[in-house]
């Protein structure tokens, strides 16, 4: 066989050209149909979003084709166990020992010491073909969190190799009994009962059990073994009955590729869908979806690339997503996959190809992968090697969201037992300050209670999760309410300052905002004071100088970039001169034309803020003292 630099497509399967069985390149097609539909569910998930069935359709491919290996051998008196195996290496390892080793260095200098120490631990269940076992310990597949486990995708190889490890010897048992096909009906019926476990609770456990998922390869199988027992059946078929049953095969993938997603309960009957769609498309290689769509020649090359491109794509989205924070845009993750791409048309041409035909390549292969499994285990017991990155920012990585007293006081709404009534007014007869806004006026809290050493006055503060102090918008009906009441308690309190503060921008409705500050001075209050927005940041500040350190090795105390611009800053200095009341400007307090403060001490708690808009306690403390001076004038 000559590589696609010649463009000459393979007469038989790679690396499998004396097992006997003919080589049918629709078979390579489907395999591109499923290798298509899982990238692009893991890329974008809107496009596809069942496109996770397309491991399903592996499963099915798998077990047809392992299984007619096996039974064309046994039947021609020439399997080996020896052999079988030795050539599951040969296929299996390089590429798997290429893709461990990689994403093992890319994560030496990426990954903190607890996502380390789960990749070492990934990679220890990656070698001993346990992965889908030691992800029941995990966050589940679906969850957020996953895409932060560069090797969460090892679980379907996982099964697939526990299937290789002890079908053969059943399928030996079994051969030359007249119950043969009884038998693998009767495993596989049992196998699909226990997978409708997951309507029952056992999610988790029927997504990654080998057991539920058994007789996804075992359908294959016994398509495989009615080819072995009349191998005329495969090409002896009606053109039009195959183009049937291929169609309704396609209809059947695509319906749940497209109907199905992350929150369907899968697998279930749901996986009856692609199942039996890969089935009737297996079963019909005459039909035109066969013969045309699946067997050209992208479909066949992106098949024969497609194990190395499921082994690359994930890790690289999976880096993409922690070192962006989740948020990578539409050009970097088709970037990642066109690295993939290219990476995986590489690994086969230089990697799975040549070693696939060295001799003696078998123990080679098999001492790396333990080797790196051995890795692994030491990086896993050596808790990630937390001398990679400095304790700060360490510390920094683990502060939590929302850090802020504010966030807990029983006068911001979202608070466990908050209520806004007249304890959220300090008695006495100093001046009252009013401040009234959404969670980053709550956020203000622990600045203004510190600023209460030095300067008298009582604080009155309430504070509700995404209600701007606007009344009468329209557009939230629990925050027209919730601010009607608060407008009351200004009536009612007489302030000498009310101090307005929200996440200003674009949507909040200025018009609405002025007639609030109209009706807050005909109650008589002296001074209203418009605090703007402090800085957004695009992927939380804590993320941004973990980012930093990553590439830099040190903790900047500004950042220029990955955060929001003066722009709705300077709208609302605009907006509050019109309106005849002051303006304070938090982002020129916090931002300059060197970038936008990070911390104000050296450890983390002085990081000013915990997420992408909330000050923590410190940057709360900072930020009033800063502007003290304009704000109890």
């Amino acid at each position: 066989m000559k590589l696609m630099g010649s463009i000459t497509l393979p007469i038989t399967r790679p690396g499998h050209e004396n097992e006997r069985v003919p080589y049918r390149a629709d078979i390579d097609g489907l395999r591109a149909v499923s290798i298509l539909l899982v990238v692009e569910y893991h890329a974008q998930p809107w496009l596809v979003p069942g496109g996770f069935v397309g491991v399903d359709i592996f499963f099915v491919i798998s077990g047809f084709l392992i299984t007619r290996i096996i039974l064309t051998q046994t039947k021609t008196r020439t399997f080996s166990s020896v052999e079988f195996y030795s050539r599951r290496i040969r296929r299996i390892f390089p590429a798997l020992l290429t893709v461990l080793a990689v994403t093992y260095l890319i994560g030496w200098f990426v990954l903190l010491p607890a996502g380390f120490s789960l990749l070492g631990k990934s990679i220890a269940a990656g070698v001993a073909f346990v992965s889908n076992l030691f992800q029941l310990s995990q966050v589940g597949y679906f969850a957020p969190d996953a895409a932060e486990n560069p090797l969460l995708h090892l679980w379907s190889l996982g099964i697939e190799e526990q299937f290789y490890i002890f079908w053969p010897p059943m399928l030996l048992m079994m051969f030359g009994s007249q119950r043969q096909r009884f038998w693998m009906v009767a495993i596989a019926i049992a196998s699909f009962c226990v997978s409708l476990l997951i309507f029952f609770g056992y999610k988790e456990w029927s997504f990654y059990s080998p057991i539920s998922r058994a007789w996804e390869l075992l359908v294959g199988g016994i398509v495989a073994n009615r080819y072995v027992e009349a191998p005329e059946r495969e090409q002896r078929t009606s053109a039009q009955f195959d183009n049937v049953l291929a169609s309704l095969g396609i209809t059947a993938i695509a319906g749940a590729a497209i109907g199905l997603d992350k929150n369907s309960l899968f697998p279930g009957l749901y996986a009856l869908l692609p199942v039996l769609g890969a089935v009737l498309i297996i079963v019909s290689p005459n039909s035109l979806v066969n013969r045309i769509l699946l067997s050209n020649r992208p479909m066949v090359l992106l098949g024969l690339i497609s194990y190395p491109l499921y082994l690359w794509h994930w890790p690289l989205l999976s880096y993409l997503a922690i070192v962006r924070h989740g948020v990578p845009n539409f050009m970097e993750i088709w970037a990642a996959v066109i690295v993939a791409v290219v990476l995986s048309w590489l690994t086969f041409r230089f990697v799975e190809f040549p070693l696939r035909r060295k001799p003696d390549v078998v123990p080679k292969l098999s001492f790396g992968l333990i080797g790196i499994g051995i890795i692994g285990i030491v990086t896993a017991a050596a808790s990630g090697f937390g001398f990679r990155f400095s304790p700060e920012i360490r510390d920094i990585a683990q502060l939590a969201s929302q850090n802020n007293a504010g966030f807990r006081d029983k006068c911001f709404l979202e608070a466990p037992g908050a209520q806004f009534n007249a304890n959220c007014i300090d008695q006495g007869d100093k001046p009252l300050l009013f401040l009234w806004g959404d969670s980053t006026a709550a956020a203000l809290y622990p600045g203004l209670r510190n600023a209460q050493e030095t300067v008298p006055f009582r604080l009155a503060r309430f504070a509700a999760p995404g209600c701007a102090p606007i009344l009468e918008t329209g557009s939230i009906a629990s925050c027209d309410e919730t601010n009607e009441l608060v407008f009351g308690f200004i009536k009612s309190s007489a302030p000498e300052i009310v101090l307005l503060h929200a996440m200003w921008g674009k949507n909040n409705d200025l018009d609405k905002l002025r007639e609030t500050i109209r009706r807050i001075k005909a109650a008589n209050v002296r001074r209203i004071v418009i605090l703007g927005p402090v800085p957004v940041w695009k992927r939380t500040l804590t993320h941004s100088l973990v980012n930093f350190y990553r590439f830099r090795h040190s903790i900047p105390d500004r950042i220029a970039s990955g955060m929001s611009g003066p722009e709705a800053d300077q709208q609302m200095e605009a907006f509050s001169k019109a309106a005849g009341v002051e303006y304070i400007s938090a982002w020129h307090t916090l931002c300059n034309s060197e970038g936008c403060m990070t911390r104000v001490g050296p450890t983390a708690n002085d990081v000013i803020a915990t997420d992408i808009v909330h000050l923590s306690d410190a940057g709360s403390n900072f930020l009033i003292e800063a502007i003290g001076k304009s704000l109890f004038r």
